[in-house]
């Protein structure tokens, strides 16, 4: 009978862990601490501020040093094939060049206002971490690394299972914690499942990772897939692969021959595919005992460069109208990375991959840091075009900003959009022009440009019974039901509703309502949802306060009194909300 070999009960292979991983393992271990102890007075703002930051800095403390360990490693094995005796000097180096890093962190972390409450300081911090998780699962390959594709899978089997130990750790302490607090009353409060579950996927989860993560002496040439992966791998994920990639590629076809712009919607959908693609031959690479698969990663790749084509057309169309943001930032550095890897596999396909996450680590780091971050090149962007808008409307007089300029809606939405960016972002004081002092608010912004910084929505149109209530206590809703026998109350109507013998059905263009006569429905009304909008478009223009009666509708046998009426676009009817009373005699 073969022996059941369970490491997280073997304290031989956690001491070897810790050995290996001490500064990753201790780090782990205080970041749990600190953030733990940040749990147990909410009012001591101060004091769990100050544990939130220190924990942070040790949960980049444990991918910092990890880094540094395979790092060592990789080194280790490098001068040991070139017989050279070791190499403690750029070990020691290397750690004590840690510790300015980690206070560097620190400083980025801490603020007055809390831990990473700046946006920028976010983006820095979870980017460092990001490059150095990518970078970790090749720094220590360097040397050698025809076998990085199982490496990687070795140490993505390690993710998974560390994941699976540590989700059911949580469930178990917690149940058992949720029944002595259930049966005996030990008052734990609901606070304790958090404790452990920072426990759970932090300390137990880094330390159950590292006893799997594969050594870079093992060798993996001939490793083989397990079967479940293998199988996920090739009959399952290249089915749906394709599929959607003809999707994608007949939508490309459909605005080649329509001319048509691409929907900004295409931009997310082509970059997670094209991004998971890029993943997935870098594991589909070591599958070459099947012709067709041989066949489809020749072909695979150059096939997503339309999709790709496609994507950045319609962002560089986004950029041009709205100007570069993170997010867009993001979205050209995934299809830079994509592009690269796409090159890479198309013209070295033998080779062992580790240029592509080579590719993504150092993507990475320029988004985050550097003069060509992308807080910096977004702020740049929207600081061109937020002078650009004040120059066309002479909006600039010296150094200040003239507000007794006429503006049209679009000019001063986009001038909203633009303030509110940057105010999100803590970047009031980088737009040219502005008060030093300026701090966003409707009054403050009213001073300085002359309009409220509410956006004027021009493609909403909506109503409700309430908009014209002015008298406190007035409810605005007096129905007048003489000569009616029912009223029937439709709201939520997506597409079809009953209520007694009626249904109502709505389409792109009607409400249609049916009367039940012999088991059969029949059409005893329609409401035209164009000529509704039309009715209240006009009504807003001529009109200071709309009343129930002005949008009634009535015939011998039915009146429509509309209590609430919102089309998001005025042009799509299909959005259309629209609540009423059916009364009927």
């Amino acid at each position: 009978m073969k022996k059941l070999n369970i490491k997280i009960l073997d304290f031989k292979s956690i001491k070897d862990t810790f050995k290996r991983f001490p500064f990753t393992i201790i780090s782990a271990t205080l970041a749990s601490i600190f953030l733990i102890l940040a749990t147990y007075d909410q009012n001591a703002e101060d004091f769990n501020n100050k544990m939130i930051t220190y924990g942070l800095v040790f949960i980049f403390a444990i991918f910092l040093y990890a880094f540094i360990r395979l790092f060592n490693e990789g080194l280790r094995n490098f001068y040991d094939l070139k017989n050279l005796k070791n190499n403690n000097l750029l070990k020691i180096i290397s750690y004590v060049v840690s510790l300015p890093i980690l206070y560097g962190i620190y400083e980025l972390v801490s603020n007055e206002a809390g831990p990473l409450t700046k946006y920028d300081d976010n983006l820095v911090f979870f980017t460092l971490i990001a490059s150095l998780i990518v970078a970790s699962s090749f720094v220590a390959k360097f040397n050698y690394h025809e076998d990085y594709v199982a490496y990687v899978a070795k140490i993505l089997r390690a993710f998974i299972i560390s994941n699976i130990y540590s989700f059911i750790v949580f469930v178990g302490v917690s149940a058992i914690v949720f029944a002595l607090d259930s049966l005996f009353k030990f008052s734990f409060g609901s606070l304790v499942y958090l404790r452990i579950g920072i426990f759970s996927f932090i300390l137990f989860n880094v330390i159950t990772f590292f006893q799997d993560f594969p050594k870079v002496r093992d060798s993996f040439t001939d490793y083989k897939y397990p079967k479940p992966f293998r199988i996920l791998l090739v009959y399952i994920f290249t089915p749906l692969v394709i599929i959607y990639a003809l999707i994608l590629l007949a939508y490309f076809i459909k605005i080649l021959v329509l001319w048509q712009i691409p929907n900004n919607l295409i931009v997310n959908l082509v970059i997670w595919f094209a991004s998971f693609s890029v993943v997935y031959l870098f594991f589909l690479s070591r599958v070459d005992s099947i012709g067709f698969i041989n066949k489809f990663k020749i072909i695979f790749p150059i096939s997503l460069f339309p999709l790709l084509g496609m994507m950045f057309f319609a962002i560089y169309l986004r950029i041009g109208e709205y100007g570069l943001t993170e997010n867009r930032y993001i979205v050209l550095a995934g299809g830079l990375w994509v592009f690269l890897s796409l090159i890479y596999y198309i013209f070295y396909r033998e080779n062992s991959n580790i240029t592509v996450p080579i590719f993504l680590a150092a993507i990475i780091l320029i988004t985050g840091i550097g003069p060509a971050s992308a807080t910096r090149l977004s702020t740049r962007s929207q600081n061109a075009r937020f002078e650009k808008l004040l120059k066309e409307n002479n909006m600039i007089a010296g150094e200040d900003i003239r507000s007794d300029v006429k503006l049209d809606s679009f000019v001063k939405n986009q001038i909203i959009d633009i303030v509110s960016y940057m105010d999100k972002r803590d970047r009031l004081e980088e737009l040219k022009y502005l008060p030093k002092e300026f701090k966003l608010s409707e009054e403050s912004f009213t001073r300085v440009f002359g309009f409220s910084n509410k956006v004027e929505n021009q493609s909403y149109l909506g109503y409700s019974y309430t908009d014209g209530i002015v008298d406190e206590g007035e409810l605005g809703f007096n129905l007048d039901i003489e000569g009616y026998k029912n009223i029937i109350f439709v709201y939520s109507l997506d597409k079809e509703a009953k209520s007694g013998d009626y249904k109502f059905e709505k389409n792109n263009k009607e409400i249609n309502i049916y009367k039940k006569a012999n088991g059969d429905y029949r059409l005893k009304k329609s409401i035209d949802l164009v000529a509704l909008r039309d009715k209240l478009k006009t009504l807003k223009k001529t009109k200071e306060q709309i009343k129930l009666e002005d949008l009634a509708i009535e015939d011998d046998n039915y009146k429509i009194y509309f209590t609430n009426i919102y089309f998001g676009n005025e042009d799509k009817m299909e959005n259309a909300y629209i609540e009423f009373y059916l009364l009927t005699k």
